[in-house]
Order: structure tokens, then sequence, then C-alpha cells
């Protein structure tokens, strides 16, 4: 199987950490970003059916990874907004306040003016004459006074309008960065859209895949106990990768919700011993009734059980004697689906085998459960990829009609699933 390697999520181009082009902190998280997409998206084409364990835990790391880090990018983006928002509304609430104070300081002027009018007279009425020089003086004095006054008014009413023109900048500018963060938090809301439709896709592929190996491993239970367990002991932990990938899910969807709300507001198998070698051959015999019937001792479905008894015949006459597990009923499955998901319907037959605990494959995913797959064992053993049988396997077996899935060497089906 050809495999793809993945790109480390640390990965940044050479030098960005220490540009000399006086590159920016954002310009270098977005660097990062696109690495670390382009990570996802090679992880996203691994074929979860084929690849291996470790190449499947790789990929769900991965893609988990990307979606962590566009959900902060995206909070990121919305801290910004939130507090480009409050510095607009900070500087609007100032931009009132001095726009007030101007109004209040120009009632002032005018009012100042029209007192040194009514009350002191005109300066020409001082200076003709007056029978009381005293009273000549106070005028004199009062008007000193009333324009030390407007002097001061003056300067503050230019005090206050520039501090007013201040502020408007400040809103203006803060409006502006709101509507850009807006922008941004759009963009960044359809990359982490794209990086959890990726890691959707490629969770779907691994919850069948997890219902075919358990259901392997379930199949493979009394033909090789010791296989069997390493199956499952590793689908577990694929398992609960993908259960805390669920769990952030819905994490994720309670935080969408709330922005969304916030914006408008605003095992049994069957099996057989392995042959011995030499001595005359005696083709196995079909027998049983129904759909299934047992071939040398491999329950089959019957529209297979020519092509097996022709592969097993083929194969003993090159010296390769094949016994292994075939069917399985489905009914065992059941009864540990509802002991380990739960009783209702929903939890037995559709609930994902990752849910479950311990992970356990629904009913009627294996091919073993309708007949059409046997899990072969030559001399006892589940046949490997270096043993004599799975090479006459895969040199002949699909003249009688038997595909092998790649990541299991002993489990040939009639689609290679």
């Amino acid at each position: 199987m050809a495999t793809m390697a993945l790109l480390p999520l640390s990965t940044v181009p050479a030098g960005a950490a220490a540009t000399q082009d006086g590159s920016s902190l954002a310009e270098l998280q977005k660097q990062r970003a696109e690495v670390r997409q382009k990570a996802s998206s090679a992880a996203s084409q691994v074929n979860a059916l084929e690849a291996s364990d470790a190449e499947v835990t790789s990929a769900l790391t991965v893609l988990n990874a990307n979606v962590n880090a566009q959900q902060d990018r995206v909070e990121e983006a919305e801290r910004a907004v939130a507090q480009a928002q409050s510095d607009q509304a900070v500087a609007e609430a100032e931009q009132a306040a001095k726009q007030a104070e101007l109004d209040a300081l120009t009632v002032k002027m005018k009012d100042s003016a029209v007192d040194a009018y009514v009350s002191l007279g005109s300066s020409d009425a001082i200076s003709v004459g007056t029978d009381d020089i005293n009273d000549a003086v106070n005028k004199r004095t009062m008007m000193s006074v009333k324009a030390n006054e407007n002097i001061t008014l003056i300067e503050q009413f230019r005090a206050v309008q520039e501090d007013l023109e201040t502020q408007r900048a400040a809103a203006t500018d803060a409006a502006e960065r709101a509507a850009a963060g807006a922008a941004q938090v759009e963009g960044r809301l359809n990359e982490l859209n794209e990086a959890y439709t990726q890691q959707q896709a490629f969770a779907a592929q691994v919850d069948i895949r997890l219902d075919a190996a358990l259901s392997e491993a379930d199949s493979l239970a009394a033909t090789d106990a010791q296989l069997a367990s390493s199956i499952s002991s590793k689908q577990a932990e694929i398992a609960k990768a993908v259960a805390a990938q669920r769990a952030a899910e819905e994490a994720r969807a309670t935080q969408a919700r709330a922005r969304a709300s916030a914006s408008a507001s605003s095992s049994s198998g069957g099996g057989g011993g392995g042959g011995g070698g030499g001595g005359s051959f005696t083709p196995p015999a079909i027998t049983g009734s129904g759909e299934i019937v047992s071939v040398g001792g491999i329950r089959i479905h019957q529209s297979m059980a020519s092509g097996l008894q022709g592969l097993l015949n083929a194969a003993a006459a090159d010296g390769i004697n094949f016994s292994g597990g075939g069917y399985r009923d489905s009914a065992g499955q059941i009864a540990v689906r509802r002991n380990n998901c739960g009783s209702s319907n929903y939890a037995i037959y559709e609930m994902s085998a990752s849910s479950c605990s311990p992970p356990t494959a629904r009913p009627g995913t294996s091919m073993h459960e309708r007949g059409l797959a046997v899990d072969f064992t030559q001399g006892g053993s589940t046949l490997t990829r270096g043993s004599s049988g799975f090479a006459w396997m895969r040199a002949n077996a699909s003249s009688y009609g038997f595909f092998n899935l790649p990541s299991e060497p002993w489990h040939w089906s009639s689609n290679g699933n």
C-alpha cells in the first residue's frame, strides 16, 4: 500500500523564525497555518481502511491538531474584534462627553459675551468720562476680568475641540479594525469548517475501519486468540482518539451555538486445524444446508463454496494446506453490543464502535457475518506476509474469487473488504 508522508505540525518555512525583511508575527502565523493546512490535507488523503494503525493514528493527530489550531485562530480573531468594538464604544462615549463639554463651553462663551455687554456698557462710555472715577476703574477692572475669562474659555474650547477630534479619529480607527476583524473571523471560520470537514470525513472512514477491525478480532478469537487480542488493543487506542475527537466536536458545537445565539441577539469464530503435509490428498466435501455451508471445515456462503473448494484443492496439490475461520453468526455480536453499547436499537445497530465501552463493532458490518470472508491459517497459525501460504494466495486466490484486505494478510473475501 502506498503511504503518504505527513508534514509535521511544527514545520515552518526555513528562516521564517528569524526573518530579516521585517516579517510581522501575523505573517509568520499565517505561514505556520498554511503549513498546518498542507499537513492536514495530506492526512485527509490517507485511506483509513487500508492504512496501518500507526498511519491512522498519525492522521487523526494531524487532523485534530489542525481543527484545534483553526479554532484558536477563530477565537483570536474574535477577541480582536471584541477589543476593537470595546475601543470604539469607549471612544464614542468619550466623543459624546467631549461634544457635550464643547456645547457647554459654547453656551458659556455666549453668555459671558452678553453679560459683558449688558453689565459693563461700552469702552467708549468709560473713555468719554464719568462723574465717579471709582466707577470707571471698577468697570475697566471688570472688563479685564471678563476678557481674561473669555480667553480662558476660548483656550478650553480649543483644547476640548482637539480632544473631540482625537476621540473621533480613535472611534473611526476602532470601527475600521472591528470591520476588518469581522472579515478575518469569517475567513478563519471558513478555514475551520474546511478543517472540520476533513476531520469528519476521515473519522467516518475510521469508524468503518473500527467496525471491520473489531469484527475481525472477534472472528479470529477462536483461530488466533493472541492476534485477536492485539488487534482489539490497537483499535481501542484508535477508538479512544476518535472518542476524544467526538467530545471536542460537542464542545465546538456548543461554542458554535453560543456564537450563533450571541450573533442573533447581536465474538465467535469458525476454525479448523491445519492439515499435515504429504500423503494422498482428498478434496474437502461441501456439507450443510441453507445459504451457509461447510467446505473443509470452513463455513462459508454457498455462493463462494465452489470457489473455496477449488482454492483448497489447488493449494493442497501444491503442498499448501489451509484451514481457517469463515462465517460468524451475528447473534453473538448483537449480544455483545447490547452489553457494551446499550439496549436500544440505535445503540445496538447504529452507534459508532468507538462510542461503546469497550469499543465494539456494529452487527452486520463484517464480511464474516455474511459468510463472504475467510481468515486463512496454515499449520495452525494465521497467514503472515512472509508465509508461503500468503505468497500462494497472492498469486492464485483471485482466480477463485478471493481478494485480500491489504492490512490483514490472513483475511480474504469476495471483494477485498
